[in-house]
């Protein structure tokens, strides 16, 4: 009874949090997380980086990540298109079996795990593509930084963010969620687009509901209402 209002990142959430039926669902609404400091991000994203020709992921090396699964996946992509390379960005406890896989299967150079990297941004920047291979997000920050870098994106279809936010052939291409066959089938997709600009543009207008400015606008809003 005291509960006077409940904000969610996304609809998917909105939507899971009504079907518990914990208060009244008029008392529970959508607002997208500030996740975008755009001045932030235009005074970062351009500084010069080492690296060339590769996709790009990033987050922690969590189990929740999927990152081996995309590794074995790039394995078979390395197969075909020798030429590329995955960074994958972050620290985390599935570390060591990811580089001991790297190792295994005669990978270095081609898969290379950065660690934790304070500046993104040019890494967004200069990258082919990012790919999203969380088994699930809510939303998924590294979807809107990559989107407002104007980075395509290839993301898996996991729940609650990416499936909501991503959609496939119009801001991003879309992989079924931990499915190797989907992602090798998708990703040949991805490489030999040979126009991904309105992929990009079509995410940049996306990832503007999620700005500082967006966010304060719609929280002033929601209080207001339910004062």
């Amino acid at each position: 009874k005291k509960i006077h209002l409940i904000t969610c990142p996304t609809n998917n959430t909105l939507n899971y949090i009504k079907s518990l039926n914990l208060v009244d669902s008029s008392k529970i609404k959508l607002l997208y997380d500030p996740v975008k400091n755009i001045k932030k991000i235009n005074k970062k994203k351009n500084k010069k980086i080492e690296f060339k020709n590769y996709f790009l992921s990033v987050g922690r090396l969590t189990k929740q990540k999927n990152f081996m699964f995309l590794c074995k996946a790039f394995k078979k992509i390395i197969e075909e298109f020798n030429d590329i390379k995955l960074l994958i960005v972050g620290n985390g406890e599935e570390e060591k079996n990811l580089r001991e896989f790297i190792d295994r299967n005669n990978l270095k150079g081609h898969i290379i795990l950065t660690g934790y990297i304070e500046n993104i941004y040019p890494y967004f920047k200069n990258s082919r593509g990012f790919i999203l291979p969380s088994l699930w997000e809510d939303p998924g920050f590294v979807l809107i930084e990559s989107s407002f870098c104007r980075t395509p994106v290839l993301s898996s279809n996991s729940w609650p963010g990416p499936i909501e936010l991503i959609k496939d052939n119009f801001n991003g291409i879309v992989f079924e969620n931990n499915n190797i066959d989907s992602f090798l089938q998708k990703f040949k997709e991805f490489y030999n687009k040979d126009d991904v600009n309105y992929l990009k543009l079509n995410n940049l207008k996306l990832s503007k509901k999620f700005t500082l400015f967006s966010h304060y606008k719609s929280l002033n809003k929601l209080i207001f209402n339910n004062l």
